[in-house]
């Protein structure tokens, strides 16, 4: 009579799920850490300044209003 070697762990559909979740997740890290935008490191910024007292309507006579009046 010849022995059998017999492995009673885990099986196989349970292992495939437990590896294709392990897969799912290293891979989605990995995607993450190289899509995330760098917050230590900004880019250029710009900053727009708009006063309230200025009219930014473009003339055409090339005169300013002082005091409300205009002075040209």
């Amino acid at each position: 009579m010849r022995a059998r070697l017999r492995f009673d762990g885990l099986p196989p559909l349970l292992f495939s799920l437990i590896f294709a979740l392990a897969a799912a997740m290293v891979l989605g890290g990995t995607l993450v850490y190289v899509l995330k935008p760098s917050t230590l490191a900004p880019g250029r910024t710009q900053v727009l300044v708009i006063h309230d007292n200025v009219d930014s309507s473009p003339r055409t006579d090339g005169c300013l209003p002082i005091n409300g009046h205009k002075a040209c």
